[in-house]
């Protein structure tokens, strides 16, 4: 289970104990280790490094007769590896008594320490010629697994989620609204939804006025928004309640004006009103993939949109994807053009992360040079990554977006942080890594058969 949300393990006061050992090391026994606590280092401006203090507190004061040798050298580590298999034996960089914690030493390590390592000290440290050791398994503030996700870049080994894509034929189905309400209903249930969110989405289903948006597919997708972060998008597509005070004007599948390539746009009528156009090779695809398409254009309403909006837009819509993903593994295997987007973002998404690089996030994270592993993109991060998709984006900041900012509000309560403004790429960066559920992190992790690049 992650634990990111603790900022470190809390170190207990140890009780008094036995006599110190004196200079020659003669009287008493040597000290025993009573905690090793590890926690994973940050920059001065809150970055996580690569890594790790481990507090190493004594049951007893002690004093260190071992002057010969650096002290560093008389502790070292067995971490667990990668695979399961075995340990490392991970040596100590730098040691240093505590001067204002008594009975404490703090040990500096060149990388993370998981849940689960056993620390070893030779017992020469505090008496001379005494050749046993002391060990302990240290606590930590992650477990073997998030070492893993910080540590390395992660690739997918099942190249069929990331195909040359296809466009899926379009049935009489999608275009019937009774098999879409009941594809609408077959969704629900299958992401588990509650009875109160399926009354709730089918009854708006039956609301969404036709006239806006003719197509029962493009309907379904939005009623499947109620009971996300993203169901307002709803009402700020189909009411007065958004920037332009006027609901859209259409939300259809048609080409996107002036960019055939788009998957989707927000255009304006001559009235001021939006216009949502959804690439018509889109009309085909599931209901589950179309709905983070609308929940990231719904956001664009301001006639402004620059870089940080649209990495915002894209992460919103990724981490919506994942949790459909986590409900619903089936959905990364579509082989569509759209299907193959949303699964190479939620790459690019894990392998981000500047303040908590072992859940998802934004911003490089410190051990990934390549936030999609296997691709001809450089992109370090998946905040890179977006950029690079919207060359004709000549800015990078533009006005906060009242729906983008819902969205963060709501995913504040799930992480237990202060709202921020949803295009303060740092503050989404953490947002996003402490709202995701560690289940569906590890749901698509082991969907997508990620594993990390070299290993």
């Amino acid at each position: 289970m992650l634990r990111w949300w603790s900022p470190g393990l809390a170190l207990a006061l140890l009780l008094g104990g036995g006599a110190a050992c004196g200079g020659g090391g003669a009287k008493g026994p040597p000290p025993n280790i009573a905690e090793a606590a590890a926690s994973r280092d940050l920059s001065g401006d809150g970055a996580a490094l690569l890594t790790t203090t481990v507090t190493v507190r004594f049951d007893r004061d002690f004093t260190v007769v071992e002057k010969q040798l650096p002290l560093a050298s008389l502790f070292e580590l067995q971490v667990p590896k990668a695979t399961g298999n075995g340990s490392d034996r991970v040596l100590v960089q730098e040691a240093t008594k505590d001067d204002v914690l008594a009975r404490t030493i703090v040990l500096k390590v060149n990388r993370l320490v998981p849940e689960g390592a056993t620390l070893t000290v030779a017992n020469r440290a505090f008496r001379k010629g005494d050749t046993s050791r002391l060990s302990i398994a240290v606590k930590s503030d992650l477990t073997a697994a998030e070492v893993i996700l910080a540590s390395a870049a992660l690739a997918i080994t099942r190249p069929e989620l990331v195909p040359d894509a296809s466009v899926p034929p379009v049935s009489t189905q999608d275009r019937d609204p009774v098999a879409m309400r009941s594809a609408l209903e077959k969704a629900l249930d299958q992401r588990g939804a509650s009875a109160a969110v399926k009354k709730a989405a089918l009854d708006r289903y039956d609301q969404v006025p036709a006239a806006i948006v003719p197509s029962p597919k493009a309907r379904a997708a939005l009623a499947a928004l109620v009971g996300t972060f993203a169901e307002p998008a709803l009402d700020y597509l189909l009411t007065a309640n958004n920037c332009t005070g006027k609901p859209a004007a259409l939300v259809a599948f048609q080409p996107p004006p002036d960019a055939p390539r788009l998957l989707a746009r927000v255009t304006f009528n001559e009235d001021g009103r939006r216009i949502v156009s959804l690439n018509p090779i889109t009309e085909g695809e599931r209901i589950e993939h179309l709905m983070p398409l609308l929940a990231h254009e719904a956001i664009h309403c301001d006639r402004i949109a620059g870089r940080y909006e649209e990495i915002a837009a894209t992460a919103f819509d990724s981490f919506l994807y994942m949790n459909l993903l986590a409900a619903q593994p089936d959905l990364a295997e579509a082989g569509t053009t759209l299907a193959r987007d949303l699964n190479v973002d939620a790459v690019a998404l894990i392998n981000s992360g500047r303040r908590l690089p072992e859940s998802i996030g934004l911003l490089p994270s410190p051990a990934v040079r390549q936030a999609v592993p296997g691709t001809t993109s450089n992109a370090q991060s998946f905040a890179d990554f977006v950029a690079a998709a919207y060359p004709g984006v000549d800015t990078n900041t533009s006005p906060d977006e009242p729906l983008a900012q819902l969205y963060a509000a709501a995913l504040a309560k799930i992480a237990g942080l202060q709202e921020g403004s949803a295009f303060d790429l740092r503050y989404l960066d953490e947002l996003l890594a402490r709202a995701i559920d560690p289940a569906v992190l590890f749901a698509v992790v082991a969907n997508f058969g990620l594993q990390p690049v070299g290993g």
